[in-house]
């Protein structure tokens, strides 16, 4: 202690003595920015460590620049070994970080009160760094105080539910994943099963669906394996390096069974093989395109795809590329996750987007849409994961009719798919089920509920509908059996599309644009879209009372409900040429068609949809309402066609459709 003092003393540059020290805690509290911002769990504990380090910056930026007014300090030997302290505690901070935020640093706390005490410890001593070092300006105050005890309150709630859920068993599978990892260039496949291609043998009994051709020409040939269907993929035996330590992760993985099982590798007529567990009834589209799959079905498979994702999180591996079309279905409809090809783990590359992968982009997040070359993270994975629950429930990939460029400029500016379901869907699922996906779809990350959320809701929404179905109802229905969005209604409660309209600005203005509040509905916020539409109609804006109407006439908040005054408002805005509220004005009708004139001014109105403001969806109605007779109105088939092709021409699939079965050409 004694050569430090009086190498203090005897110093000429003081702050080069710091310097090393001042790099050291530089880089230290960038880590620890590093990891809150990316943080997965516990954000608001996090935050709060966040928000002091940040601080810390400052004050050691003002020792940098005021030295010569802190020189005698700095000479001091008690603050030398002080600043040493404060990179300790730094340290600490970034170790409890960073086992805090992710799923597989939970092993280490066997409670929450863990957490808290931890916590509780390092506000204190880095309160005590920060005296003896005279950073007053990072010392927690009463209000910080505060807010630390708001952020473990609502943080270890969720904590101690989320202990209950881990797979202990995952930790060892882990460590042993990571070692391939770090040794994936250079490992043999000696951690991968070679099976004799003798015990491989054809079905006793074959059929058409043996051998089923795979992504990039691949063949996938059904052989027998111990007694199992096992499905056999052709691959290159030339390729090196990742492919091998890749089995030996996907033979780590196969003890989830919720990922495809992966038995080892062998050879078909001398051609390499990997054999995994067949899988009956192919893909999740697969399925879709083919079956209706009844909503008990749908929340199971969600829940089980679920299940294996928090597994492949515990691992920290993420898949990069989920939809439908790559989870595959056993004969029982247990969903398998698989096609890993382009998987990446959390420390691996990220994954570029070339053009043979472009349709990827309708399960992609926002952030990665943007900045093609930005890391593929976690949140990533949530927003894809909702956009595939998207998928299921309405069995059809996301913008099926936007192209690639569109839906890049949709999404990244805060649109989203429409959530509408139709009569098939039970009130409690829609609820429950839309509330998963709004809340994993969220445009900035951070504000995505983790994966560990998104079980815990799914398993309660699992568990509340049991009881709604009978124990004898069939998983499997025919195709288009059921109205999954309304698209099936063919009384007179005609539907109406919601418009595509998506123009969101980065910027948050006092009051936002009519183009932002549309936004706000399509995703589901209904409060923000009301702020917009009630302000711009006090404007006397026709769109936002348009809007304003549709609220208050469809009670879409429910303290807003006020049908004759939305009724009202939609007629101002259809007299004054909105051809959206024509149609929905015409719709406040229908049910009153019998009362006076009511069926004159409803048609008058959807005519003038149709006709003035060209609304396909006005146009598809009028056609139809001609073309059967519907809602009391002569049969006119003539009329009805030629309204039902204008709506034809502009790709109106409904239109579409009902020509098609009608056997009439569009054109």
């Amino acid at each position: 202690m004694a050569e430090v003092k009086e190498a203090l003393s005897v110093v000429g540059d003081i702050m080069g003595t710091y310097l090393p020290l001042i790099q050291s805690a530089i880089i230290v509290i960038n880590k620890i920015i590093e990891i809150c911002e990316a943080a997965e769990y516990n954000q608001n504990i996090c935050n709060s460590l966040l928000d002091r380090v940040k601080l810390t910056s400052t004050a050691i930026d003002s020792l940098q620049r005021r030295k010569q007014r802190n020189e005698s300090k700095l000479r001091d030997e008690v603050y030398y070994q002080a600043f040493h302290k404060f990179i300790y505690v730094l340290k600490e901070i970034e170790t409890y970080t960073a086992d805090i935020s992710k799923i597989h640093g939970f092993r280490k706390y066997a409670k929450a009160l863990t957490i808290k005490e931890k916590f509780a410890k390092l506000s204190k001593d880095y309160d005590k760094s920060m005296n003896d070092l005279h950073f007053t300006i990072a010392v927690a105050n009463e209000e910080q105080r505060r807010i630390d005890e708001e952020a473990l309150t609502e943080d270890l709630a969720e904590f101690d539910k989320y202990l209950k859920t881990i797979d202990r068993k995952v930790d060892d599978l882990h460590d042993e994943i990571k070692y391939i990892k770090n040794h994936i260039n250079e490992k043999s496949l000696n951690g991968v099963n070679k099976i004799d291609p003798k015990n491989l043998e054809l079905p006793s009994q074959g059929t058409a669906d043996d051998e089923r051709r795979g992504k990039n020409s691949n063949v996938v040939a059904k052989r027998i394996f111990k007694a199992q269907e096992v499905a056999c993929k052709s691959f290159s035996t030339t390729e090196e390096g990742p492919k091998e330590g890749h089995l030996e992760i996907l033979m780590k993985l196969s003890e989830c069974k919720h990922i495809l099982r992966f038995y080892g590798i062998s050879k078909i007529d001398n051609n390499g093989v990997m054999v995994f567990e067949w899988a009956q009834r192919k893909t999740l589209k697969e399925l879709y395109e083919k079956k209706d799959i009844q909503w008990h079905c749908k929340v199971r498979i969600a829940l089980n795809i679920c299940r294996g994702l928090v597994f492949l999180q515990q691992a920290e591996i993420l898949h990069h590329d989920l939809k439908c079309e790559n989870i595959l279905m056993t004969q029982t409809l247990e969903p398998k996750i698989y096609n890993f090809e382009l998987a990446r783990y959390y420390s691996g590359n990220t994954t570029s987007i070339g053009s043979e992968m472009n349709d990827t982009m309708r399960w992609m997040a926002p952030e990665k849409l943007s900045n093609y070359n930005s890391r593929y993270t976690t949140w990533c994975e949530i927003f894809s994961f909702s956009m595939l629950l998207w998928e299921l429930a309405f069995e059809k990939v996301p913008y099926r009719n936007f192209k690639l460029e569109k839906i890049k400029a949709h999404v990244t500016k805060g649109g989203r798919e429409i959530i509408k379901f139709g009569k098939s869907t039970p009130e409690e699922v829609q609820e429950a089920y839309k509330k998963i996906i709004s809340g994993s779809w969220k445009q900035i990350p951070h504000e995505r509920i983790s994966f560990l959320k998104i079980l815990s809701m799914l398993e309660e929404l699992h568990n509340s509908i049991i009881y709604m179905f009978d124990a004898n109802l069939p998983d499997l229905l025919d195709n288009e059996a059921l109205d999954l969005d309304g698209s099936n209604e063919v009384n007179d409660d005609l539907d109406i599309p919601d418009d595509d309209v998506c123009n969101v600005s980065d910027v948050n203005p006092i009051i936002i644009s009519l183009d932002e509040g549309i936004s706000a509905f399509r995703v589901g916020e209904h409060e923000k879209a009301w702020k917009c539409f009630e302000y711009h109609a006090k404007n006397d804006n026709v769109t936002a009372k348009y809007w304003k109407g549709r609220y208050l006439n469809e009670g879409l908040l429910a303290d807003k409900k006020d049908p004759e005054e939305g009724k009202k408002l939609l007629k101002e805005a259809a007299d004054r040429g909105n051809p959206d509220a024509q149609l929905r004005y015409a719709f406040t009708l229908l049910k009153i068609l019998h009362e006076g004139n009511n069926r004159e001014i409803f048609m008058e109105y959807i005519t003038k949809a149709a006709n003035e403001g060209e609304n396909t969806a006005a146009q598809f109605h009028l056609g139809e309402i001609y073309y059967k007779g519907k809602c009391k109105i002569p049969k006119n088939e003539e009329e009805g066609i030629k309204w039902l092709r204008k709506a034809a021409l502009q790709n109106n699939s409904k239109a579409i459709g009902l020509l098609n079965t009608s056997g009439i050409d569009i054109y």
